[in-house]
């Protein structure tokens, strides 16, 4: 089985750690990261983490697939590269990968920059190519985070509808148009995972419990997952809607336990094959419980 994951905005994210956070003041840092980033690149990394976990008792492929370029393209590949991830598929393009920043104080409390993704130019084929080039019958795809400004925002709704022909399964984690759009065309994903603000924009509903779930009902995507950060997350599958508890956890971070939510779902569901789908979906909530508390 070959699972792929596409990420059109792939960054590198800098993180720095703070004390408290003070606006428009000098603010030091007590330390800081730099990590390969991107949804997709992040889900990436929670599925080779939990293969880790099995000792790699479960077959399968993963290839990332991402356009890159410049120095910070250069950089985001050896970081990946020396994680183990060699592979990709990456496709070169005339502009620098972005840069994103976080600073995170002690509370745990997140203040983000994002840059805008970096224009593929005239590279979309080859990245397409990339995408679609080994898939079949049994893979997945993973389509994760937002469109650069050359994207137009139909375009994750056209790759779904592409890799179905193949045969493959999709999975996709974006937001705003690109998702109102691609929920609403006619081949849709086999799997969405909007968090709880991206679930109320969707639907233009409240972001309260009851209105979340009539609204995840609503929609005529066969898996529908919400993440509701420490209150759990509501689930539609197979014509059935539930809500799943989550065990409190101390807060480190916040970043990427989305994606590393749907990375270890689909390892649960698609490589480990959970005979039931709660079983997947508590492993998930438990790897993301993990990760939000720095294990």
């Amino acid at each position: 089985m070959l699972i792929v994951t596409l990420t059109l905005s792939p960054a590198l994210d800098v993180e720095y750690r703070v004390s408290s956070l003070v606006p428009g003041s000098l603010n030091r840092a007590a330390s800081h990261t730099v990590s390969a980033g991107g949804k997709g690149i992040n889900v990436t990394r929670a599925i080779l983490n939990c293969a880790k976990r099995d000792g790699d008792r479960f077959p399968f492929k993963l290839r990332p697939v991402a356009p890159v370029g410049g120095a910070t393209g250069e950089t985001f590949r050896k970081i990946l590269e020396d994680e183990g991830i060699w592979t990709y598929h990456f496709v070169e393009i005339e502009g620098s990968t972005r840069v994103n920043v976080s600073l995170i104080a002690e509370d745990g409390g997140t203040t983000e920059i994002n840059a805008p993704g970096t224009p593929v130019g005239d590279k979309l084929p080859e990245i397409e190519t990339g995408v679609l080039a080994q898939i079949g019958p049994g893979d997945w795809v993973v389509i994760a985070g937002s469109c650069p400004s050359d994207v137009p925002k139909s375009y994750p709704a056209e790759l779904v509808a592409k890799i179905k022909e193949k045969g493959a399964s999709v999975a996709l984690d974006c937001d705003g148009e690109a998702l109102k759009i691609a929920v609403n065309a006619p081949v849709k994903p086999d799997l969405i995972k909007p968090n709880r603000e991206e679930l109320a924009a969707l639907c233009g509903c409240g972001t309260d419990k009851g209105s979340l779930f009539r609204a995840i009902e609503s929609l005529g995507v066969p898996t529908v997952i919400t993440t509701l950060a420490g209150d759990g997350c509501l689930v539609k599958d197979d014509g059935q809607t539930f809500f799943m508890e989550t065990v409190k956890r101390p807060v480190v971070r916040l970043k990427g336990a989305g994606d590393t939510f749907l990375g270890a779902y689909l390892y649960a569901s698609a490589v480990r094959e959970a005979p039931i789908f709660e079983e997947a979906v508590e492993y998930a909530m438990s790897i993301a419980g993990e990760y939000v508390a720095g294990n």
